[in-house]
Formats: structure tokens, C-alpha cells, sequence
């Protein structure tokens, strides 16, 4: 299985590459697979755009006969839209002043351009839209966006583009100024690769079913999937996780000195400075993961984290930037663009474990002011097996 991807930018495709590094086959582009002509885009939108150039590496691989049954053929379309400048450059921003200035004087002009227009509006936007058409013909679409402004100054060593100007309030950086890590988490790309790869999972399993049901039908023997209905014997890892303990650690060490045996600890925020003191304590060769809740003012914790627990990939945040003391559907949405099975979260101080919209939402509640009817002190603990089977369970002190 490949991924072909329109482009001759080897900044992007890094950043393509890095985004998707779990999917299982080869990710080339149109130069490595010996296309090197490009398509006029002339479309009225980055989605137009995009399928413009996914259709003409699409038919050309075809005609060729490169195209490879599983292959997907894939382009994006991307820019920059400026309020203060009537939302352009937009579509037009690579050729935004011409197609051969260099992007440093790109921006050194715009930021002229913005300080003319004082009394203007700096929000902007990244758009990045995806289209990526299957071996058999079929189209899927993406489109996902990163808000920000423009800064008064040029900042940043890393990105390309129009990144040295643009500021992400969120993360308090330019998005030059981002680990590659950083950027790939909010970046307009990010977001819509990893809408695709939701959607390209999708419609996997859908073909997956569509063939089980085919093969029943000519009464085809179901094959043993890995014998799947085989009891789970194996010793399994315990994962301890907790939330909002604010600066109280002492029923979380009660807790940790009754588990000698997790092999990974995560907490999901407002420790409010003790996250070393719970590190020194945790047993040894225990893996420790912290997000930064709404009252860490003074740690340098990410705020959101991506993990991989066996077969799971899991969304950890605090949950107040996605309004969890009302519902869950923002935090969901998030984890399943982040192509999360699972979103872990505090905040509320409530203990819940609920499925919404295919991700699976689980709060420990809080180990040290709990808030639900019953006021009891509460955790999570999770059982990894050795097939990577991950069981949770929500647990009272």
C-alpha cells in the first residue's frame, strides 16, 4: 500500500511524513514515483485546488500504469487568509507576489502592509484542504483550518512560508517558533491529515465488512482472526490514572504505594506543582505522562498529549479549553481528528465513562475534592494485556 502525494516541496512532505508515521505502507511523492509536471490550478476554492491536482497524478499514474491496486493518490491545497487584506492572500498564496519571491520578503511585505492598515483586524487563518482518490476511482475530501493572527515582527527559525509571521495564541508562539511536534498537533495540516487518516480508516473497515459479507454469502470459511475468541490469559500492565489532586499527595502516595506494580502513571492536570514529588514517587521504570490542567500557572506541562496504550491511541488534556462542565462533544470531535480511540480528562472533578461519537470518554474524577452526589474520591486503572487489549475502570477510595 502507498500513499502518493502531489507535491515537489520536501518541507511538506516531511511534515506529511511525520504526521502519518503510523500509516503501515510508503508515503512518496509525485518526484520520487517520476512525475514532474505540475497542473494549472484553477480552482475557486483550496478543495477545488486540491482535487484539481489529486485527479491529474490520479489519471496520468493510471495511463502509466504505475497506479497499484491499495495505492491512494493524494493532494492538498493550502494558504494563508488575512482579514486586514480581505482574507487574501488565500488560494493565491503561493503566488502571492509572485511565484519566485522568497517567502522572507513575502513577509516583510505583508507586515508593510499591515502597518499602513493600523486600524485593521491581524486575525488570519491557515486552510488546508485534502482530497485523496483510491485506486478504485473513489474521491474523499478533508478540509481543516489553524487560527491566529499576524505578528507585528518576523520571528522563528523553523516552518516555511508565512509561518516567521504567524502567531498561534493558543500555544503563545509564532509557528516558527514550534517544536515540529508542536506544530504537527495544531498545524491547518495536522488537523486534516488526521482527518484523512480517520476517514481512510473508515472506509477500510466499511470495505472489510462489505467483503465478510461477501465471502459468507459464497459460504467462504471465516478465517480465524488471530483466535480472536480465545480467553485472554496473559499478565497484564496496570496504568494508574488520576486527576485534580491540587497539591494534596497524600492519598495519591496512599494510592501509588498500594499499586507497586503500574507501569505507567498519568495525571491530567491542576497537580498544581507536585508533579516532581509524584515522580520521586512512582515505582521505578514507571512511565509518568502530565498535561497541564487550568490551575498549573507556573509548570512547563504540555497541554494536551497523544499516547499509545496497546491497540489505543488516547487524547490526554485537562478539558477545560473544550468545555467539558457542559458536554463532551467538542472533546470527542477533537480526539477523533486526532484519530484517538479514547479522550482522558478531569476538570470536572466528576468520574464518568461514556462513548461519544466513536471515542470513548473517560474523567477519573478527582482524588482529592471530588464533586459528584456522593463525594467519593476517585481514579481510573487501566489493564493493558500482552495483545494490547486495553480494559478500564473507574475505582472509589
Amino acid at each position: 500500500m502507498r500513499i502518493i502525494f502531489a507535491t515537489h516541496n520536501e518541507d511538506k512532505l516531511r511534515e506529511i511524513r511525520e504526521i502519518m508515521r503510523e500509516f503501515p505502507g510508503e508515503i512518496k511523492s509525485k518526484k520520487e514515483i517520476g512525475e514532474l509536471g505540475d497542473v494549472v490550478e484553477n480552482g475557486s476554492s483550496f478543495l477545488e485546488n486540491a482535487e484539481i491536482k489529486a485527479r491529474d497524478l490520479y489519471e496520468k499514474l493510471k495511463g502509466k500504469g504505475i497506479l497499484q491496486d491499495g495505492d491512494i493518490v493524494m493532494a492538498d491545497d493550502s494558504g494563508l487568509s488575512i482579514e486586514a487584506l480581505s482574507f487574501g492572500p488565500g488560494i493565491y498564496s503561493a503566488r502571492f507576489l509572485g511565484e519566485n519571491t522568497a517567502y522572507s520578503e513575502k513577509n516583510k511585505r505583508i507586515l508593510a502592509m499591515l502597518k499602513e492598515a493600523s486600524n485593521k483586524s491581524r486575525y488570519a487563518y491557515y486552510t488546508c484542504a485534502i482530497v485523496a482518490i483510491l485506486s478504485d476511482g473513489k474521491t474523499l475530501k478533508t478540509e481543516a483550518r489553524c487560527e491566529g493572527e499576524i505578528a507585528e515582527e518576523i520571528r522563528g527559525e523553523g516552518g516555511f512560508g508565512y509561518d516567521p509571521i504567524f502567531f498561534i495564541p493558543d500555544c503563545g508562539k509564532m509557528a516558527a517558533e514550534l517544536s515540529e511536534e508542536e506544530k504537527n498537533r495544531v498545524s491547518h495540516r495536522g488537523k486534516a491529515l488526521r482527518k484523512m487518516v480517520r476517514i481512510l480508516k473508515e472506509e477500510n473497515a466499511h470495505l472489510e465488512r462489505k467483503q465478510a459479507s461477501e465471502d459468507k454469502k459464497e459460504g467462504k470459511p471465516k478465517e480465524d482472526s488471530k483466535k480472536a475468541q480465545e480467553t485472554v490469559s496473559e499478565e497484564e500492565k496496570k496504568i494508574l490514572v488520576v486527576s485534580d489532586n491540587h497539591r494534596k499527595l497524600e492519598t495519591l502516595f496512599q494510592l501509588i504505594d498500594a499499586n507497586p506494580d503500574i507501569s505507567c502513571f498519568l495525571h491530567l492536570g491542576d497537580s498544581e506543582g507536585g508533579e516532581e514529588e509524584i515522580r520521586a514517587h512512582l515505582p521505578k521504570k514507571c512511565d509518568s505522562y502530565f498535561v497541564q490542567g487550568n490551575n498549573d500557572f507556573f509548570a512547563y506541562l504540555p497541554k494536551e498529549a497523544e499516547i499509545r496504550l496497546g491497540k489505543e491511541r488516547l487524547f490526554l488534556t485537562h478539558g477545560h479549553l473544550y468545555g467539558v462542565n457542559f458536554d463532551l462533544q467538542r472533546l470527542a470531535d477533537e480526539a477523533k481528528d486526532r484519530n484517538c480511540s479514547m479522550a482522558l480528562f478531569g476538570h470536572t472533578h466528576k468520574p464518568c465513562q461514556r462513548t461519544v461519537n466513536g471515542v470513548l470518554c473517560i474523567n477519573p474524577g478527582s482524588i482529592s475534592f471530588p464533586r459528584q452526589d456522593n463525594r467519593r474520591q476517585s481514579y481510573a486503572m487501566f489493564y493493558l494485556d500482552k495483545k494490547g487489549n486495553l480494559r478500564t475502570e473507574l475505582r472509589y477510595i
